[in-house]
């Protein structure tokens, strides 16, 4: 993302609570508003062309925002290396897990089911079925694209394998109960597996924006840096890519851990993967995500298998959802823990898979210290007013997540679901 030039580049005296999210489409001209309003001290806009994404821009000021921004001339519009449009023939499955409570889950659903794609059902995936939540949320949606099933086994990845179990798409995605997908996520995605018929692609992430920030949690959240959302195409890999393969995108570049987890690969809430792809892979790992003791790590896992059984990721930018971070602090505390009982709870899951990677990470743990250090980009964050309170809480997940893990999975193998 970039800022303006000649703007403040501390936005940290401006009222986080009144913020626009807009995008701005520079060949019809139009301004789509997300969230807020004009009269908002400050604004982040996608630019796009079309469903190609351009830039990501934050400025002060959200009035006039098209008179504001820089031009854009056709030939900046970037090209991709996929064929646009070639994903039309695929079967698509899009799953949504949810425990009913969430007043979002309507408008997740009316979304995904506005995809630009012909050949695609909804999966609505009932973790909660005791409850009966999902389906009074979900009344008035009469359409025979969506299906609810149920999962009473609690936690995220006994939801998300009943969702691939039921599946009928050549190809699977998953989203969330508080994502707003946009029209073009899911063919956007089904292109660039269109493009490999080797089927060297195993899944493609895409970007995931704020879909409001009239919080001080939802700056706090995006500061840090919210979910990856690179606005170049890249390609994940743990080897050697076609030339084919190549021309999709830059190579991607993990951090100090990768790949022994994979935060910087994508997330759960924008995932595809071909079906044949996730039943090589096996199972996500019921001791891992959401509705477990280990809170997160689920996503991670499964890119890593993907890539270890020698498949590529491609992150394309232009698969946009916009997502309802947690609207209090306390909220993006319990966030901000579980995501670091969820890489902790990995890296305990790699080791004592293969024990000879203990080698491999502690040779890692300087590099890591130090973007954990106090007064490090990661800890501050982007903004001066971002609370040290959190960086506490992710270590604190970090320290307790190996313990964690460990009493997840002795539950699920209790219960019969060991991965």
């Amino acid at each position: 993302m970039r800022r303006i030039a000649g703007q403040p580049a501390d936005l940290a005296d401006v009222d986080p609570l009144r913020a626009m999210v807009a995008e701005l489409d520079l060949a019809s001209g139009d301004l789509r508003i997300v969230s807020g309003g004009p009269g908002d001290p400050r604004a982040l806009v996608l630019v796009r062309r079309g469903r190609r994404v351009v830039d990501l821009v934050e400025v002060v000021g959200a009035h006039d925002l098209p008179a504001r921004l820089p031009g854009t001339s056709v030939a900046d519009t970037p090209e991709r290396g996929w064929r646009s449009g070639s994903g039309a023939a695929l079967s698509a499955s899009i799953v949504i897990c949810t425990v009913g409570s969430n007043p979002l889950l309507s408008a997740a659903v009316r979304a995904a089911l506005a995809q630009e794609h012909d050949d695609f059902e909804v999966l609505v995936v009932d973790n909660a079925p005791g409850r009966g939540g999902t389906r009074r949320l979900l009344e008035g949606i009469e359409d025979p694209r969506v299906r609810i099933v149920e999962e009473p086994l609690p936690g995220l990845s006994h939801a998300r394998n009943r969702g691939v179990l039921h599946a009928r798409g050549q190809v699977i995605a998953f989203t969330d109960d508080d994502a707003v997908t946009d029209a073009g996520w899911l063919p956007e995605m089904l292109d660039v597996l269109a493009s490999d018929p080797g089927g060297e692609v195993g899944g493609v992430t895409g970007i995931a924006l704020p879909a409001e920030l009239r919080h001080r949690s939802q700056r706090f959240f995006e500061s840090r840096g919210g979910f990856p959302k690179d606005l170049r195409p890249l390609v994940w890999s743990l080897g050697h890519v076609s030339p084919r393969i190549s021309a999709f995108g830059e190579r991607g570049e993990g951090g100090p851990l990768h790949p022994l987890t994979t935060a910087r690969v994508g997330a759960g809430v924008s995932m595809t993967f071909r079906r044949e792809v996730l039943e090589l892979v096996g199972p996500f790992d019921p001791a891992l995500g959401a509705g477990t003791p280990t809170l997160g790590g689920e996503d991670m896992d499964i890119f890593a298998r993907v890539l270890r059984a020698g498949r590529a990721i491609v992150h394309t930018p232009d698969a946009v959802l916009f997502h309802s971070h947690r609207p209090t602090l306390g909220e993006l505390h319990r966030q901000i823990h579980g995501n670091g009982t969820g890489s902790a709870a990995l890296l305990v899951k790699t080791l004592l898979e293969d024990p000879r990677r203990g080698v491999d990470v502690l040779a890692r743990l300087p590099a890591v210290l130090r973007r954990a250090a106090p007064g490090s980009e990661r800890v501050r964050g982007r903004d001066a007013d971002v609370p040290t309170s959190l960086s506490v809480t992710e270590l604190t997940g970090l320290l307790t997540g190996p313990l964690l893990y460990l009493r997840s999975r002795l539950a699920a193998r209790g219960a019969g679901e060991g991965s």
